[in-house]
């Protein structure tokens, strides 16, 4: 055989047998390769995921899929600030998938390295709140809720010599701050004379911010506020995760 012909055979031999090593050592047979770094399937990932967050947020339902380093998860009846939060949604990346294997809540920081959600929160569930809960000054505070903002009704106190009960009335929005979502562009008005900035400021900073993101225990990005006449939308548009494993779980009456 040719000396040409014999170097042509053996390099050919040479790079079948290295792809052959490479596929070998990239991840055993029947492993997906973006699973080779862990030992943890997104199966029993998808239940860890789920366990936490039910820890941490205490839904009324949870749904949880997992697929490689990318987590989407639905909860309803979420509680932030006192509030209740009719759904909560999160498209999270899993920056490292063995800090569940713990079980414990801060596990969350330290898995979940980035996230984009949406909050629904609906009106009901705000004046729900307000009437049980009079810490910020407000008594019989209500909120009516419309796709430009909000308007709300309320008797404020404050104590001075005396205790000073102000029936006042409000309009705004809802805005997205680093730490939270606060009513934000507000005027007050007592009996129909509008307030000036200075006392409105004092008088909303009892109430901002309306929902604390230091509740959600990694971080989360949210890019806008939509309202309608029944519920206010926080959103920063987490997309659903086809294919993987899912994990649901429902509340019942014994839990």
């Amino acid at each position: 055989m040719p000396f040409n012909m014999m170097f042509h055979v053996a390099h050919r031999r040479l790079l079948f047998i290295l792809i052959v090593l490479t596929a070998f050592f990239s991840a055993a047979p029947g492993e997906p390769a973006s699973q080779a770094y862990t030992g943890v399937s997104d199966a029993d990932m998808a239940g860890r995921v789920a366990s936490l967050l039910g820890e941490s947020f205490s839904p009324d339902s949870l749904f949880v899929t997992v697929k490689e380093s990318r987590a989407y998860a639905e909860m309803n009846g979420v509680v932030m600030s006192g509030i209740r939060i009719d759904a909560m949604r999160l498209n999270a990346l899993l920056t490292n998938r063995d800090a569940a294997l713990s079980g414990d809540v801060d596990a969350l920081a330290s898995l979940i390295g980035y996230s984009r959600g949406e909050i629904v929160l609906l009106e009901e569930d705000v004046n729900a709140y307000f009437a049980t809960n009079e810490q910020s000054g407000f008594s019989n505070l209500r909120f009516d809720f419309s796709p430009s903002g909000f308007t709300a009704r309320g008797v404020f106190s404050a104590e001075f010599i005396f205790t000073l009960r102000i029936r006042l009335a409000a309009k705004g929005v809802l805005g997205l701050g680093r730490d939270g979502v606060y009513l934000e562009n507000t005027a007050i008005y007592v009996e129909n004379v509008k307030q000036p900035d200075a006392l409105t400021q004092q008088i909303i900073s009892r109430v901002n911010p309306l929902l604390e993101f230091s509740d959600i225990p990694f971080k989360v990005v949210f890019d806008t506020v939509t309202m309608d006449d029944t519920s206010a939308k926080m959103s920063g548009s987490p997309a659903k995760i086809t294919g993987g494993s899912t994990v649901e779980w429902k509340k019942t009456a014994k839990d």
